[in-house]
């Protein structure tokens, strides 16, 4: 998965040298190859432009990129008041009577406690179930012309796991791969929650969980990584931007990139024992381009936006 979303975003910044000749004499010449190692021809989507040919150089960077991502809105955009932060007494806390009225969790640490045993469950091997995760982009803002950024869009498809082709993953109960593909909560803070409620939903328990916005996550200190596995950090959007050979053979610089993840949110159908029957994570994501600079030809200000699905069904127990 993580591999499919670094292709994204490296493709959402190379698709742009695309459209950056359009005023040029020149043919555009560059090989893309998809997740299979097919060619892909994308001079397509651009026609011939003229009779000369581009070279793309290696990757000499004539500046040193900026890699650490500073966000150029403004504090109130970025940094929370406490009141959004923390949640007031009666937001997470209520009286034991309204709790033991409907025997249902009900204040925000109640009902994270009660998704994190279930979840410890089966970390401990006590559960079975089937994986599937799938991405979908969009909205991408490259050229700015409607029809163009959206052949963009549908040959970044080619990068992705749609949800037509995403593979199933079995993990039966007890397995390795049922203990490791379900992310812990090792969650503490619960001011980082911004709602989380719990229905009725037939014989079930419908537990829906949001959690704060967060700018570009790191590995060392995200909030969403102590809830989700499910998660792109920058590290990993450094080292593909970096290293990545089709990225580094025409992108000489960047800086200013924020990958915001609004609104992530964990879905869960619960019988009152604490069993799962269902869990949905859904990842909300705004892509940000500060500045780039793609075989010398500056970008500024572009973006996308894109969604991640992850879903876990047929548990066993």
């Amino acid at each position: 998965m993580k591999k499919n979303i670094l292709r994204v975003i490296s493709l959402v910044l190379v698709a742009g040298m695309l459209f950056a000749f359009a005023s040029c004499t020149q043919e555009l010449h560059v090989r893309f190859v998809d997740k299979d190692g097919n060619d892909i021809d994308m001079s397509g989507l651009i026609g011939t432009i003229g009779n000369g040919t581009v070279d793309v150089p290696a990757n000499t960077p004539d500046t040193t990129p900026d890699v650490t991502p500073t966000p150029d809105v403004t504090p109130s955009q970025n940094t929370e008041t406490p009141s959004q932060n923390t949640e007031t007494p009666s937001q997470n806390t209520e009286t034991p009577s309204q709790n033991a009225s409907t025997g249902m969790p009900s204040t925000t640490q109640e009902i994270t406690n009660f998704y994190k045993k279930a979840v410890d469950d089966l970390k401990a091997g006590k559960g079975g179930y089937t994986k599937k995760e799938w991405q979908n982009v969009d909205v991408v803002n490259i050229s700015g012309i409607g029809f163009v950024d959206n052949a963009i869009v549908d040959v970044l498809g080619n990068f992705m796991t749609v949800e037509a082709d995403a593979e199933e993953q079995v993990n039966a109960k007890g397995s390795d791969e049922a203990k490791n593909r379900i992310a812990a909560w090792t969650l503490t803070d619960i001011s980082k929650v911004k709602s989380a409620t719990c229905v009725k939903d037939g014989s079930n328990y419908k537990i829906t969980i949001v959690m704060q916005d967060e700018d570009t996550p790191k590995k060392q200190g995200s909030v969403l990584g102590q809830v989700t596995s499910s998660l792109l950090y920058w590290e990993d959007i450094e080292e593909t931007l970096t290293t990545d050979p089709t990225v580094t053979k025409i992108l000489t610089g960047f800086s200013g990139i924020h990958v915001w993840y609004r609104h992530y949110t964990i879905t869960a159908v619960m019988t009152p024992d604490g069993k799962f029957v269902s869990i949905d994570h859904t990842a909300d994501v705004d892509i940000v381009i500060g500045e780039a600079k793609i075989v010398g030809i500056p970008l500024k200000d572009k973006n996308g936006h894109m969604f991640n699905y992850c879903k876990f069904y047929d548990f066993k127990y």
